[in-house]
């Protein structure tokens, strides 16, 4: 047997036990690195609805909010700084307590102070905007969630020690075992060449990983609206930013284990 047809001889010997393995190994695989991914994510959209507010003495001039504006960015990861002037503070406080209460008959904007909204990119500094926001003299007061951002913190160490064990075991293991499935089907199956062997294991656990991702993609699009209720992200995993890592993880993923594999097994039948 040579080429084409010893190609198709190994793939037609080995193919239901490899595929099936290769299936079940590639779907725990990937559910475990969309959930870390849609917890990741998650915690970065929680940074968002942290907000960092300044309250200014309603004498300060704009000139002086914009200039702590300007150096608030550029001293720290700002994603976004938002001037809340009195009149925006009013109409703010309308909303909340409604339009028709007493209040709104003899208050006026000028009773309250102006602030700014800060969403930080990153709360490892939360402390240092703070004692930065509070040197300006005309700061009265700056307040922000602690409770949110302690939980924050504790979720954000928990899932860096959840990658960190995937990254070092989960991709070891992962590894080890599909080179031991490859490995035996060869030692099963010693008389095709070892060009064919790798074709063959490239053939088989890219496919199988094309296979259990589209199966991640229908069980994960049928739950969908149940998992974004407590992890945000998920919606934006399956976009092209991803599959494209994916596709380059698969390749590469399929080559690495091809050659791993086939030497492992021709080296035992020596």
């Amino acid at each position: 047997m040579s080429g084409a047809k010893e190609f198709w001889e190994g793939i037609k010997s080995k193919g239901i036990f490899l595929y099936l393995g290769f299936i079940i190994l590639y779907v725990i695989f990937f559910a475990i690195v969309i959930f870390i991914t849609a917890m990741n994510g998650s915690l970065n959209m929680w940074i968002e609805k942290i907000k960092i507010y300044a309250f200014i003495n309603s004498k300060t001039p704009d000139s002086q909010i914009l200039k702590l504006i300007d150096d608030l960015k550029n001293n720290f990861h700002i994603k976004e700084i938002n001037y809340i002037t009195q009149k925006d503070a009013w109409e703010k406080l309308k909303e909340i307590i409604g339009r028709e209460n007493d209040i709104f008959a003899w208050g006026s904007p000028d009773n309250l102070p102006k602030a700014l909204e800060i969403t930080p990119l990153i709360l490892d500094n939360i402390e240092n905007i703070l004692s930065f926001v509070m040197n300006y003299n005309f700061v009265e007061e700056v307040r922000y969630s602690e409770d949110m951002v302690n939980q924050w913190h504790k979720l954000n160490n928990l899932i860096n020690c959840i990658k960190k064990l995937f990254i070092y075991l989960g991709s070891f293991a992962f590894l080890i075992i599909s080179v031991e499935l490859l490995a035996h089907a060869h030692l099963a199956f010693p008389n095709f060449s070892v060009p064919s062997q790798i074709w063959e294991n490239i053939f088989v656990t890219f496919t199988s990983s094309v296979i259990a991702f589209l199966l991640i993609f229908l069980i994960s699009s049928s739950i969908k609206s149940y998992i974004i209720v407590y992890l945000p992200y998920f919606e934006f995993i399956f976009d092209l930013r991803h599959s494209l890592v994916w596709v380059l993880y698969f390749i590469l993923s399929s080559i690495i284990v091809s050659f791993t594999s086939a030497l492992i097994s021709f080296q035992r039948l020596r």
